[in-house]
């Protein structure tokens, strides 16, 4: 069966956003914090000249659910912090899996139920954020891939409001 030219298109298009995600991170932009439990800040994301990478992992890695998400809050309370350094974890977070919960079901016929694109979406965060701690840029923080995952359960939840259009719904079947 040959495949229709909106899968081709919507396969190219998942490849080309995944590779500028991957290279974005590969770019060291902004001062993120991870909220340690004694209330430390840390902003220095870039792995230390003779530090080693455990001790560099334990400074940058966030594992703890909600840790840096309170971190932000309490910050912008309290103004140490400009917003749009909230506004970058937040929306930036939110926004870079949006594409995914969209277009991985258009891609995808075994994808076009809610737990399967939020796992698929949820393994490609988890992913992004092992890639960064890898390769020792930014942070590798547990609420990113939660927010991430809450992106990409907005673009899932417009895919089906778009797909319920029996029109589309009948181009995009197999």
């Amino acid at each position: 069966m040959q495949k229709k030219p909106y899968k081709i298109m919507t396969l190219i298009v998942l490849a080309i956003y995944s590779i500028l995600i991957f290279s974005f991170l590969s770019l060291k932009i902004g001062n993120w914090f991870v909220e340690k439990s004694d209330n430390e800040i840390v902003v220095n994301s870039e792995k230390e000249e003779g530090e080693s990478f455990s001790d560099y992992a334990k400074r940058v890695t966030n594992l703890v659910p909600f840790r840096t998400v309170k971190g932000y809050i309490t910050r912008l309370k309290n103004k140490d912090i400009l917003p749009i350094y909230a506004f970058q974890f937040f929306v930036l977070n939110l926004m870079a899996a949006f594409p995914y919960g969209l277009l991985l079901p258009v891609a995808f016929k075994k994808l076009r139920h809610f737990w399967g694109t939020v796992g698929c979406v949820f393994v490609i965060a988890a992913m992004k954020e092992i890639f960064k701690l890898l390769i020792t840029v930014g942070r590798c923080d547990i609420d990113a891939v939660i927010l991430n995952v809450v992106g990409g359960m907005f673009g899932f939840m417009i895919f089906m409001l778009i797909y319920k259009n029996p029109s589309i719904k009948e181009e995009i079947t197999d």
